[in-house]
C-alpha cells in the first residue's frame, strides 16, 4: 500500500511537471532604457563596437553579458494551437496567459562569443510543436524533451564553435568560439525552430537581446540557470523522484493525500461547535509571544484560533489552511505567529548553560573562490524555526516582509523600548529603502522613506532582491561623510569581536526570563479563571442534577412510607380475605361445571338436527341436480358430435361460394358454446354437493366433541367440586413486605440527607465561584466568555478571549525581550556567527560552490534565519534560493495568497519544509492556467491521475483547506466548499462594498469590523465626491472587450477626482479583461500615481477609490459569463475599494448575471454624465 501510494504521489507531480512545460518565462518587450534590443540585419549587435552600449563607461570590476532570445512568440499563440487540437466549448472563455516568450536562449559574453552550457531550449515551444505534429499528447513527453535538448545542444554547440583544441589526459578540451553576427544568430534561430518543430506553428521570427551589467568575475559563468522555461519544472522532477522513493516528507505527503483518504468525519465547523473554539483558545494555549501592536487591540477570535492552531504545529509536522477573505488581517495573524516562534527559540536559547552550547562543535568548510568558509553546526534545540514566506505573487510576499520590519507595524507605545533593544533597526531601514532603479527617494507616505524597527524579515527571491539584501545586510560600510551612518552585519560582528559585551550572558538570560515569568504569571491567572469557568459550568450542571437528586430522594422516602402502611394493612386482612376467596371460588367452579354441561347438551341437540336436515334436504337436492346436468351435458355433446359429421366438403363450399361453410361454422360455434355451458353447470352442481357434505361432516365433529365434554363434566359433578386449598404464603409475603419497606425507608432517608448535604456544598461552591467569575468578567471585559459570547456572533468574533491589555502588553514585551536575547547572543558569539553568516551570504548571492555538503548549507541558512527570522521569496525563485537543501530542511513555510497559486508551485517548497501554514482564499482570484481545460484533461488521462489534481480545478489553498480539520463550509459551484480556519472580521471596506462581497462570496461569514472614523474623515475631506454607484453605459460599439463609451465615462470620473485634488495613488482602475487593462493603463500617463490593470493584477492591493470598467464584447457573451461564473473576480474587484466603488458598464448586460445581480442591487444606477 505504501509503495503504491508513493508511486501515485510521484505520478501526480509528474503530471504537474508536464503541465508546467507550457508555462514559459516571459521575455520583456523591446525597451532601450532597459537594454532590451531587437536584433536586425545590418544593425550592430550589443557586443559590437558600433553599438551604443560601447559608449558606456563600466567600472573595472564590471562587464557586459547578453542574453539572446531566439524566436520570439506570443504566449497566446500556444493557447491557440492547443485550442485547435483540443477543441474547447464554443461558449466558453478561457483566461489566457499574456506576454512573449522565446523558442530558445543562450548567453553571450562581452566579446560576442557564446557561453557554453548557457543554452536553453523552450519546453513550451517543443511541446506545442509536438501537440501540433501528433494532434494529441503523450505521457513520455518529459523524456522526449530531454532528447530534443541534447540534440539541440549538440547542433548549437557545433555551430557556435569554430574549433576544438584537444587536451591531454589532464587538460580538458578547449573550445574556440566564433564572434557572433546577425547571420549566426539567425542560424541559431533556425536550429532552435528545427529542434522544437515549431516552423509554421509559432511565429518565432524575432530575436531579442537583453544586456546586463554583471560582476566581471561572474561574466563568463553561465550560472546553470534556466531563464526561459518554467521556474518550478526542474524542481518538480526532483520532488517526483524523491516521492517515488518514499522520501516525500510529512507536509508534502499530506498535501498529496487523495480526497478519499481524508477523514472528513473529524472536521469541526467553527461556526457551529463553539465549545471546541472555546477549548482551543484556552489561556494555556495562547502563544507567549505577541507582536508589539496596540495592547488594547487584541486579535479577532478567528485570528487567535489560527495563530494557536499554527503554533501547535511546533510539536509535529504537517500543514494547515487558513481562509483569509479580503481585509481580515492575514498579515496581522502571521505577525503573531512570527513573534511566538521567535520567543520559543529564545526560551531554548535561555535554557543553554552558556551561549557556546548553541553549537555542537562540528564545523563545515567550503571555499568560495580563494576564500575559505567556516560554518558552525547548530544545537538541534535551536533549529526548526526557519520561516520562509512564499507566494506566486511577488507583490504579496514583499508587502508582508516590508510591513513586518517597518516601524509603522508596531504601536507608538513600543517604539521607545524597541529603540532601546535596537535589533539592527538601521539594517532593517536600509532594506526597506525604495529601489533607486525603480522608485525615487521619498515616495512613501508623507514623502519619507520607510523606517525599520527591527531586522525580523527580509525579502529575497529574485536576483535583484538578493543583491540588495547582501549589500545592505552584510557589506554596507559607513560613509565617512556621514558620522551617524550605520554598519552592515559583517562590520558589526567584527566590532563585537573586538569589544566585550555590554552585559553578561547570565544577565541577558535573566532579563528574558523575567519577561517570561510575567507572561506566565498572567497566564496562570487567566488559566485559573478559565479552569474556574469550566468548573462553574460543571457546577451549574451539577447543582441542577443534585436538586433533581434531592427531589428524587424525597419521592423515595414518601414512596417507602406508603409501602410500609400498605404492607401492614395487607397483613391484617389477609386471613379473612383468603377464606372468602376460597369459598367463592368453590361455588364459582361448581356453577361453571353445570354451565358447561348445559352448553354441551345444547350443542348435541343442535348438531343432530342439523345433520338430519342436511341429509334429507339439501344433499338430496344437490344429488338430483348433478344427475340432471350430467344428462344434459351428454345430450349436448352428442349433438355437437353429430354436427361435426355434416361439415360441407370443398366442392359444396366452392359451389356456394363459402355460404354453406359459413352457415355450418356458425351453428358449430353455437353448439360448442352449449357444450361448454353444460359442463360449467355440471361442475357447479358437483361443487354444491361437496359443500353440503362438508357441512354435514363438520356438524358430526361438533357433535362428537360436545358429547365428550358432557361426559367429562358429569363425572366431575358426580365426584363433587373441591374447595380450593389456600396456604398462608400470602400472609408471610405481606409480613416480609413490611420488613423490606421499613429497610427501604431507612435507606431513603439516609440518601435524602446525603443529597441535601451535597447540594448545599455545591451551591456554596457555586456562589463563591460565581463571585470570582463576576470579578474576572469585570476585569477581562470583552475577553471573557460570558453568556453573550455564546449568543452574539459579532461580540464573540471581534475580540479574542483572555488577551486583555495587561496580558497583551506582557506578551509583546516578551517578544522584544526575545529579540534582545538573540542580539545578546550575537554579542557573545560574534566569531561563529560572522563565519557562518559569511557562508550564508555566499548562498544568497549565488557565490557558493555547487557541490557542497548539504549539512553545511543547512547550517549556514540556519545562521541567517537566527538573525533574520523570516525571509520571503516567490515560488518561482524558491528552488534557486534553496536548491541546495533537502527534504524537510527548513522549519516553516508560510504561504500567502495561496488561492492564487497553482498546486504544483508549492510542491518543492513543501518538500523542503516540516510545517506549512497556508493562507489564502479560494473565493478570490484563482491561478491562471497556461493550458486550455481540455488540453490539460488529455494530459491527465495519459498519466492516469484523478481529476482532483487538475491545476485548473484547484489551488494550493484548496488542497490545504481540505486537510484542515478546523474550518467551515462556504457556498461552492455545485456543493459547499470546506475551507480551513476562517478569518472573519473584515476591517477594510465601507458599505456597500462590504455587504456586496459578504453576500456574493462568503454566505455572511464575515463580520464588519471596519472602524467608522476613516470613512467619516474621507467623506469630510471630499464632501462633493459621489457615493458608490453604477454608471450605465450601453455596450453598443466595442473594440474587442473595450467599450469606447466606457472609456469616456472613465475619463470623466478621473477628471472629477483630479479636480478634487484627489491623490491618484489612492485610485485603482481595473477591468476583467486584458483589452480593458491595455486601455486603462494609458490613463496613468495623465494621472500620476494612478494604478491600473486587470483585476488579477491588483489582488493584494487596496485603494480609497476603485473604478471597475466592465467592458465585454456584445457579440461574445461567453466572456461575460466567464467573469460571472464564480464570485471570485467580482469579490476581488469590489474588496479593493475602501471608501468608494464606481462601476462603469452595460447595466442591462451585466446586472442579470450571477453575483452581478447583488452588485446591481447594492449600487444605485445612474446614466452617463
Amino acid at each position: 500500500m505504501g509503495l503504491k501510494a508513493d508511486v501515485t504521489r510521484a505520478r501526480v507531480v509528474e503530471f504537474w511537471r508536464t503541465v508546467e512545460m507550457f508555462s514559459p518565462q516571459k521575455v520583456d518587450k523591446p525597451d532601450r532604457e532597459q537594454r532590451m534590443f531587437v536584433a536586425r540585419p545590418g544593425q550592430p549587435l550589443p557586443w559590437d563596437p558600433e553599438h551604443e552600449l560601447a559608449q558606456w563607461q563600466l567600472k573595472r570590476e564590471q562587464a557586459w553579458r547578453h542574453t539572446v532570445y531566439l524566436g520570439i512568440y506570443r504566449r497566446t499563440e500556444v493557447f491557440d494551437v492547443l485550442s485547435q487540437v483540443f477543441e474547447p466549448d464554443q461558449e466558453s472563455y478561457d483566461e489566457r496567459p499574456g506576454g512573449d516568450s522565446a523558442v530558445a536562449a543562450f548567453l553571450v559574453g562581452e566579446d560576442g562569443r557564446a557561453l557554453l552550457n548557457s543554452e536553453v531550449l523552450s519546453s513550451c515551444a517543443w511541446a506545442t510543436g509536438e501537440v501540433h505534429r501528433s494532434q494529441g499528447c503523450e505521457p513520455d513527453w518529459l523524456s522526449q524533451f530531454q532528447d530534443a535538448v541534447l540534440d539541440f545542444t549538440a547542433e548549437w554547440r557545433d555551430f557556435v564553435t569554430d574549433a576544438v583544441l584537444l587536451g591531454d589526459e589532464e587538460t580538458p578540451p578547449q573550445y574556440v568560439l566564433r564572434v557572433l553576427d546577425f547571420a549566426d544568430l539567425a542560424h541559431c534561430l533556425k536550429i532552435a525552430v528545427g529542434a522544437t518543430g515549431t516552423s509554421g506553428v509559432l511565429t518565432a521570427a524575432d530575436i531579442r537581446i537583453s544586456s546586463q551589467i554583471v560582476a566581471r568575475r561572474k561574466a563568463e559563468n553561465p550560472g546553470g540557470h534556466d531563464f526561459l522555461n518554467s521556474f518550478v519544472m526542474s524542481d518538480l522532477a526532483l520532488v517526483a523522484k524523491q516521492a517515488e522513493k518514499g522520501d516525500a516528507g510529512a507536509a508534502l505527503r499530506e498535501y498529496l493525500r487523495p480526497e478519499a483518504d481524508i477523514p472528513i468525519g473529524r472536521r469541526i465547523d467553527v461556526r457551529e461547535r463553539l465549545d471546541h473554539v472555546l477549548a482551543r483558545t484556552a489561556p494555556q494555549l495562547v502563544p507567549g509571544g505577541r507582536w508589539p501592536s496596540n495592547a488594547a487591540h487584541a486579535l479577532a477570535l478567528s485570528q487567535q484560533l489560527a495563530v494557536i492552531t499554527a503554533s501547535g504545529l511546533q510539536d509535529e509536522e504537517g500543514l494547515i489552511g487558513v481562509n483569509g477573505p479580503p481585509g481580515t488581517g492575514k498579515t496581522t495573524m502571521l505577525r503573531d505567529l512570527v513573534a511566538d516562534l521567535v520567543v520559543t527559540r529564545a526560551q531554548r536559547l535561555a535554557a543553554l548553560p552558556e551561549p557556546g552550547k548553541a553549537f555542537t562543535g562540528r564545523r563545515f568548510n567550503w571555499r568560495t573562490g580563494e576564500f575559505k568558509r567556516v560554518i558552525h553546526q547548530w544545537n538541534p534545540e535551536l533549529i526548526g524555526f526557519e520561516m520562509v514566506l512564499a507566494s506566486t505573487n511577488n507583490v504579496a510576499v514583499e508587502n508582508v516582509t516590508d510591513e513586518i520590519p517597518s516601524a509603522d507595524a508596531i504601536d507608538e507605545s513600543w517604539r521607545e523600548r524597541a529603540a532601546e533593544v535596537d535589533y539592527f533597526a538601521d539594517i532593517a531601514t536600509a532594506l526597506l529603502a525604495p529601489d533607486p532603479e525603480t522608485e525615487p527617494k521619498g515616495t512613501s507616505v508623507a514623502g519619507q522613506d520607510p523606517e525599520g524597527w527591527a531586522l525580523v524579515a527580509a525579502k529575497l527571491g529574485n536576483k535583484k532582491n538578493r543583491g540588495r539584501f547582501v549589500d545592505s545586510f552584510w557589506f554596507h560600510k559607513p560613509d565617512d561623510q556621514k558620522p551617524d551612518d550605520w554598519c552592515g552585519m559583517m562590520l558589526l560582528l567584527k566590532k563585537y569581536e573586538l569589544e566585550a559585551p555590554d552585559t553578561t550572558w547570565a544577565a541577558a538570560v535573566e532579563e528574558f526570563r523575567t519577561a517570561v515569568a510575567r507572561v506566565e504569571e498572567l497566564r496562570t491567572e487567566r488559566g485559573a479563571v478559565h479552569q474556574a469557568l469550566e468548573r462553574h459550568s460543571v457546577l451549574v450542571a451539577g447543582v441542577a442534577d443534585q436538586r433533581e437528586a434531592v427531589a428524587e430522594a424525597g419521592r423515595r422516602v414518601d414512596a417507602a412510607r406508603a409501602r410500609c402502611a400498605e404492607a401492614a394493612d395487607a397483613e391484617r386482612v389477609h386471613k379473612a380475605e383468603t377464606d372468602r376467596i376460597a369459598l367463592a371460588q368453590q361455588a364459582k367452579d361448581e356453577q361453571s361445571a353445570r354451565d358447561r354441561l348445559a352448553a354441551a347438551e345444547g350443542v348435541i341437540r343442535d348438531r343432530r338436527g342439523v345433520i338430519e336436515r342436511l341429509s334429507s334436504g339439501r344433499r338430496v337436492a344437490a344429488e338430483r341436480k348433478v344427475q340432471s346436468h350430467e344428462g344434459e351435458t351428454t345430450e349436448r355433446w352428442n349433438a355437437h358430435g353429430a354436427h361435426q359429421d355434416t361439415r360441407p366438403g370443398w366442392l359444396v363450399t366452392l359451389c356456394t361460394l363459402g355460404a354453406a361453410k359459413r352457415k355450418w361454422s356458425t351453428k358449430d360455434n353455437w353448439l360448442a358454446q352449449q357444450v361448454a355451458a353444460a359442463k360449467h353447470d355440471l361442475a357447479s352442481a358437483h361443487e354444491e354437493l361437496a359443500a353440503v357434505q362438508w357441512e354435514i361432516d363438520a356438524a358430526r365433529r361438533d357433535l362428537d366433541a360436545a358429547a365428550h365434554d358432557a361426559e367429562s363434566v358429569q363425572q366431575s359433578l358426580a365426584a363433587g367440586i373441591p374447595v380450593p386449598k389456600v396456604h398462608h404464603e400470602p400472609f408471610e409475603t405481606a409480613r416480609r413486605a413490611v420488613a423490606a419497606a421499613n429497610r427501604e425507608l431507612t435507606s431513603a432517608e439516609h440518601a435524602q440527607a446525603h443529597a441535601r448535604a451535597k447540594l448545599q456544598a455545591l451551591e456554596e461552591e457555586l456562589g463563591v465561584l460565581g463571585g470570582r467569575l463576576t470579578d474576572a468578567a469585570a476585569a477581562l471585559g470583552r475577553h471573557y466568555p460570558d453568556t453573550t459570547w455564546w449568543q452574539d456572533r459579532d461580540r464573540r468574533e471581534l475580540a479574542a478571549l483572555w488577551t486583555d491589555t495587561e496580558w497583551n502588553t506582557a506578551r509583546s514585551a516578551l517578544f522584544i525581550a526575545a529579540l534582545a536575547l538573540h542580539k545578546a547572543f550575537l554579542r557573545h558569539r560574534p566569531t561563529e556567527m560572522r563565519q557562518s553568516l559569511q557562508a550564508a551570504v555566499d548562498l544568497v548571492s549565488g557565490e557558493a560552490p555547487r557541490d557542497i555538503d548539504p549539512d553545511a548549507v543547512l547550517a549556514a541558512w540556519q545562521s541567517l534565519f537566527f538573525v533574520v527570522p523570516v525571509v520571503s521569496t516567490t515560488f518561482a525563485s524558491y528552488a534557486r534560493l534553496f536548491g541546495h537543501l533537502g527534504r524537510e530542511a527548513l522549519g516553516w513555510l508560510l504561504i500567502d495568497e495561496a488561492g492564487q497559486a497553482a498546486p504544483q508551485n508549492a510542491a518543492g517548497a513543501l518538500w523542503r519544509t516540516r510545517r506549512a501554514v497556508v493562507v489564502g482564499d479560494p473565493l478570490q482570484l484563482e491561478p491562471i492556467n497556461a493550458l486550455p481545460f481540455r488540453a490539460e484533461q488529455a494530459i491527465r488521462l495519459e498519466f492516469g491521475v484523478d481529476e482532483q489534481w487538475l491545476t485548473s480545478h484547484t489551488s494550493v489553498q484548496r488542497l490545504a483547506d481540505r486537510l484542515t480539520p478546523l474550518g467551515t463550509e462556504l457556498p461552492g459551484d455545485d456543493a459547499p466548499t470546506w475551507v480551513g480556519i476562517p478569518l472573519t472580521v473584515h476591517r477594510r471596506c465601507d458599505q456597500p462594498m462590504f455587504e456586496i462581497v459578504n453576500t456574493v462570496a462568503y454566505d455572511g461569514l464575515m463580520i464588519d469590523g471596519t472602524a467608522p472614523a476613516p470613512g467619516r474623515r474621507f467623506a469630510e475631506k471630499y464632501p462633493k465626491l459621489p457615493e458608490s454607484k453604477w454608471i450605465d453605459v450601453p455596450g453598443d460599439a466595442a473594440q474587442g472587450h473595450w467599450i469606447p463609451g466606457e472609456g469616456v465615462q472613465l475619463d470623466r470620473v478621473l477628471d472629477t477626482l483630479a479636480k478634487l485634488d484627489f491623490d491618484m495613488s489612492d485610485v485603482l482602475v481595473i477591468g476583467p479583461f486584458r483589452d480593458i487593462a491595455r486601455r486603462v493603463v494609458t490613463r496613468t500617463e495623465s494621472h500620476r500615481g494612478l494604478v491600473a490593470g486587470t483585476v488579477h493584477a491588483v489582488q493584494g492591493k487596496q485603494a480609497d477609490v476603485v473604478v471597475l470598467v466592465l467592458g465585454g464584447a456584445p457579440d461574445r457573451p461567453g466572456a461575460r459569463r466567464w467573469a460571472a461564473s464564480k464570485p471570485n473576480l467580482l469579490n476581488v474587484a469590489v474588496s479593493r475599494a475602501k471608501h468608494r466603488l464606481y462601476v462603469i458598464g452595460d447595466h442591462k448586460a451585466w446586472s442579470t448575471l450571477p453575483y452581478f445581480t447583488v452588485l446591481a442591487a447594492k449600487l444605485g444606477r445612474t446614466d452617463p454624465v
